[in-house]
């Protein structure tokens, strides 16, 4: 990473300074060559966005799924968004890896309630939770997606530390979770700036959001959104909803998919060009 500044060089010399930087990246990037790794050498971060019932019924069970599985061979994992935690705290709390760990995260979550919620409520969430796509697609209710929202860590995965925005983790393998907001953009930035190199990303009713440095694989359970945003999903769980797909198939799709992107595989949003991104603000936001 480089950084430059328009002060004492003004814009021309630091586009200029910039591109020469952004050259020679270039030259290195194009001697790099494949190498074999091991599974355990991946950061795999996840959230999810335009969520409605199949999302906690199919495609965040499916990343819990995935979880499961690669958490016990040594990857890193990463999930947030402190706000859509809401009415599942309690939850979320029991799943840290011990007490300690637990209190920090109830610490953190609750300055989120009293700083960002509390301090400038107008309805529900400051009418931002859930969101009108939410209540679109039958979630009428905070709780019901913050219940979502969790199935994204699994059944038996426990989550080892807290980060804040964008903080690298310190802690060793394992998973995480990182103070962050609920918006596509920002969340799926913060994530890559702690390390993160793969993002999972359930959705329900869609979301075409990608980024410009970290594949974002979509996972969807909602035939419609198959039906008629097809070309943006990676991974196909509606099967689930059909019941002639199980949790456990669905998350070993999942598996298969990253282990393709891993390899190079361009992800829907890459092959769209979608390459959207959101530095963090100076201020929370939900």
């Amino acid at each position: 990473v480089q950084g430059f500044s328009i002060e004492q060089n003004g814009d021309l010399k630091t586009i200029m300074n910039a591109s020469r930087a952004a050259k020679d990246m270039v030259h290195y990037a194009s001697e790099l060559q494949r190498e074999t790794c091991s599974i355990d050498d991946l950061w795999i971060s996840t959230k999810c966005g335009e969520s409605d019932t199949t999302t906690g019924l199919g495609s965040c069970p499916t990343v819990g799924n995935m979880y499961d599985k690669l958490l016990p061979l040594g990857i890193y994992g990463c999930f947030g968004e402190t706000s859509e935690i809401t009415g599942a705290e309690h939850i979320c709390q029991k799943r840290a890896i011990n007490e300690e760990v637990g209190e920090r995260w109830y610490k953190m979550w609750k300055a989120y309630q009293d700083d960002v919620i509390f301090a400038h409520a107008t309805d529900d969430l400051s009418d931002s939770q859930p969101t009108k796509g939410n209540i679109e697609g039958g979630l009428t209710t905070i709780e019901e997606k913050a219940l979502g929202n969790l199935e994204k860590i699994g059944r038996t995965s426990q989550f080892i530390d807290i980060l804040e925005p964008a903080e690298a983790p310190q802690s060793g393998k394992g998973l995480y979770f990182m103070d962050s907001s609920s918006a596509a953009a920002e969340c799926v930035t913060l994530m890559a700036a702690g390390g993160y190199v793969l993002h999972t990303f359930p959705t329900g009713q869609g979301n075409v959001i990608g980024n410009p440095i970290v594949p974002v694989i979509k996972i969807t359970a909602n035939p419609r959104t198959i039906r008629t945003m097809s070309e943006h999903v990676d991974v196909d769980v509606s099967g689930i909803l059909r019941r002639d797909m199980t949790i456990d198939q669905a998350g070993d799709e999942l598996i298969e998919m990253i282990r393709r992107t891993a390899n190079g595989r361009n992800t829907a949003a890459e092959a769209l060009g979608h390459r959207e991104f959101s530095m963090t603000k100076l201020y929370r936001s939900a």
